[in-house]
């Protein structure tokens, strides 16, 4: 059975990246990748939301193995509770950074989204779900240190590249954390991969 992967893309980006195209690439037939076009439009928390709920029914109906997310894609990620998920170069607090990139955004937006940057609740099943990837010459942003606060050091990898992978960083970073994810939750909790999801996501 092909591995099914939800990917979510980063802030001006689309579903049909080089990231996205050099994944399928290196995983040829062993993989299936949905990876949809989701709203660039970031000026306020309710097209953030409304991304957020779009990527769950992605969930629902895709029912993905493994969801990967770039850059701001993370931080609509950590909402899809109930698959492992592959953080590449992630966004954690979007609300430094979204200030920036949408000036337009009002504070009592800014004020929403840090509420919701800091809405979870994270219990030792998302520690398990979450893997994160960071460039270790990331020349936007780095979040390396939160993420091993919030997730342990032990789901924390890292890559000699900038925010963007190349094709080389997929084969010999991604791709591998890729399987080790799939022999660990298989292992673990294989209702994930034959077929049965529970019903809250």
């Amino acid at each position: 059975m092909s591995l099914k992967i939800l990917y979510i893309h980063g802030y001006g980006s689309t579903g049909n990246s080089q990231t996205v195209q050099g994944l399928q690439k290196a995983l040829g037939n062993d993989a299936i990748i949905l990876a949809p076009q989701f709203s660039n439009d970031l000026g306020t928390v309710a097209q953030i939301e409304l991304n957020i709920a779009e990527a769950k029914k992605y969930m629902h109906e895709f029912r993905p193995n493994i969801v990967i997310g770039s850059s701001f894609g993370c931080f609509i990620a950590t909402f899809l509770h109930g698959s492992p998920r592959i953080l590449i170069n992630p966004c954690l607090r979007p609300s430094e950074r979204l200030h920036n990139l949408s000036p337009n955004m009002s504070k009592e937006d800014i004020e929403l989204l840090k509420a919701l940057e800091t809405s979870h609740d994270i219990d030792g099943e998302m520690r398990f779900e979450m893997y994160g990837l960071f460039g270790l010459k990331d020349e936007l942003f780095s979040y390396l240190n939160l993420f091993k606060k919030q997730y342990g050091e032990s789901k924390t990898y890292t890559m000699p590249c900038g925010h963007r992978m190349d094709a080389e960083n997929i084969e010999n970073h991604l791709i591998p954390i890729i399987w080790e994810v799939k022999k660990i939750t298989e292992s673990l909790t294989p209702e994930i991969f034959d077929g049965y999801w529970p019903d809250d996501i």
